[in-house]
């Protein structure tokens, strides 16, 4: 399988990595002259715009940023339009369902398929091979993916049509940033109460009481080294689903409520 991608980052570049060991030919768009030349001598074809990448590639991975690079690079840099009938432009950016909707209309009559596939877990992760992958799209063309998913992921999870897998990750953003609020509101009714943050943390792991973001308190040490290490990322997360779900006029209710104290608090620092 051929596989080309746009976005070679934090995320994008262990996936590089992945798919090279897996056996598959790797082609990649970079602007930069230092990550070009670090893909090229990984063995990657390298390409001048962002279009050629869809010539000859069964599929086209796009791991940028946000939800309206996504739009550039696909909609607008003229991937999409370069894209072969029978390949598949996979998603791997959070944004919006009706993103990946938008491109479908404008790639589908053409015979170009699309999943949207983003996942849950950091670089680390990816290079492991463990991220966890929420799958949004129709049967035919999530089954074409599986084997290049299989590389750098351990669970694969389609939940259904096209924007599904988009609609899943803002969910579990949504509560991670709930999760990391309470667990700072935890640290800081603990330290009130005399009990010392990042022991209550460690020993909430095995109770009822326990969540991810809790671990990451354990794991940092304190629930200021989380907020310092994380914040900006789980807050970029948060008003992305936020803001779709102002676009598709969902309420995030209590999630909401919660997430709401934590922006101001990353925001104030």
């Amino acid at each position: 399988m051929r596989v080309g991608i746009v976005g070679t980052g934090e995320m994008g570049r262990p996936l590089v990595d992945r798919l090279l060991a897996a056996g598959f030919e790797v082609s990649a768009y970079a602007r930069r002259a230092v990550p070009r030349a670090d893909l090229a001598a990984a063995g990657v074809r390298v390409v001048d715009r962002v279009a050629d990448l869809g010539a000859g590639n069964d599929v086209v991975i796009v791991y940028v940023f946000s939800d309206g690079q996504v739009r550039e690079v696909v909609l607008d840099d003229g991937l999409g339009a370069a894209m072969e009938p029978g390949s598949v432009v996979v998603v791997k950016t959070t944004g919006s369902p009706r993103t990946v909707g938008a491109i479908r209309d404008r790639v589908g009559p053409t015979g170009v398929g699309v999943v949207d596939a983003p996942g849950s877990g950091g670089p680390a992760q990816v290079a492991g091979g463990t991220l966890t992958l929420f799958v949004g799209g129709d049967d035919e063309h999530v089954d074409r993916c599986r084997p290049l998913f299989a590389a750098y992921a351990s669970h694969i999870v389609h939940f259904g049509a096209l924007g599904a897998g988009q609609q899943v990750k803002l969910l579990n953003n949504l509560l991670f940033g709930a999760h990391v609020e309470l667990a700072l509101e935890a640290a800081r009714l603990s330290e009130e109460l005399g009990v010392d943050p990042a022991l209550l943390a460690t020993t909430l792991h095995t109770c009822s009481g326990a969540s991810y973001a809790l671990d990451l308190v354990a794991a940092m040490g304190s629930a200021d080294t989380l907020v310092q290490t994380a914040g900006r990322f789980v807050s970029k997360d948060v008003v992305v689903a936020q803001a779709v779900a102002d676009e598709l006029g969902v309420s995030l209710g209590t999630i909401g409520a919660v997430t709401g104290p934590l922006l101001a608090r990353i925001g104030s620092r």
